[in-house]
């Protein structure tokens, strides 16, 4: 290779690398969601953070682990989801929130782990909060994941704005939309470069039909998942049952689902009828 074509190419790597750093702290810096929760809530209770797990989980001084409500960022551990795009900038993302301010919570019970559930706010006066989920959402790093049992009048449309929002700007999980791979057969899928990666699934929609909670979106090779919770406040009674008998590409992160691939999907924004 010629050396002045490898100057150039690493002055290019070098200078994609600087905007992309650019690029994550304006997203903190523009990605706020102010509220007045003081006239809503009673509840609003101030703690100190002690260590931070991933995203969208803490641990507080008296020994809670916080399970933030409302979000679902990447993981950043193998689990029961696989490791995801974005996990490690979403921690990066929690770390740089608490350092900024004072935290404080609402809690809304408990998880299945026993891991307290709650809202999570940024003081920045005696009425004004920075709601965390709708920040980091906002920011694209994050996605909804909305529970009828703790979700909320004021602060769930918030969420519901702040994804739409990230969707508008391609930021965060967005910023692949132009970018990402295009499965279109499982003779497409590599296990190694796509589990767990943002991908756009393509198909022939052979059935849509919704049990126990869960709509399915079903090809000859893989499925749709949405949750009732996410249909009822994202969709806004779209009918998914017009998918049918239409090739369709379907944008998100790809899971195997005990053989058959999988994407839960969150909003209709993530689907491309061709």
């Amino acid at each position: 290779m010629d050396m002045r074509l490898k100057k150039y190419l690493l002055l290019i790597f070098a200078l994609s690398f600087v905007l992309t750093s650019c690029i994550n702290l304006n997203l903190f810096d523009s990605a706020y969601i102010y509220v007045d929760v003081v006239q809503y809530y009673q509840s609003l209770e101030h703690v100190e953070v002690s260590n931070i797990v991933d995203g969208d989980t803490f641990d507080i001084n008296d020994g809670s682990r916080i399970r933030i409500i409302g979000i679902d960022t990447p993981e950043i551990h193998e689990g029961s989801k696989p490791v995801g795009e974005f996990g490690d900038v979403a921690k990066e993302y929690l770390e740089k929130f608490i350092s900024k301010y004072d935290i404080y919570i609402i809690r809304k019970g408990y998880d299945t782990y026993g891991r307290v559930l709650a809202y999570v706010f940024g003081k920045l006066d005696d009425s004004t909060y920075n709601f965390y989920e709708g920040s980091i959402l906002r920011a694209g790093l994050a996605r909804p994941l909305i529970y009828f049992d703790n979700d909320d009048d004021y602060l769930t449309p918030k969420i519901v704005e702040a994804y739409n929002y990230a969707f508008e700007k391609k930021v965060g999980i967005f910023s692949k939309w132009f970018t990402a791979p295009v499965l279109k057969s499982l003779n497409d899928y590599n296990s190694s470069l796509h589990e767990g990666k943002i991908v756009f699934l393509e198909g022939y929609v052979q059935d849509v039909d919704y049990n126990n909670g869960e709509w399915y979106i079903d090809t000859s090779w893989f499925t749709i998942k949405i949750r009732a919770e996410e249909y009822e406040y994202f969709f806004n009674n779209y009918n998914l049952y017009n998918l049918r008998y239409k090739t369709v590409k379907f944008y998100g992160e790809l899971w195997d689902d005990n053989g058959r691939l999988m994407i839960l999907l969150r909003s209709p924004n993530e689907i491309v009828i061709l």
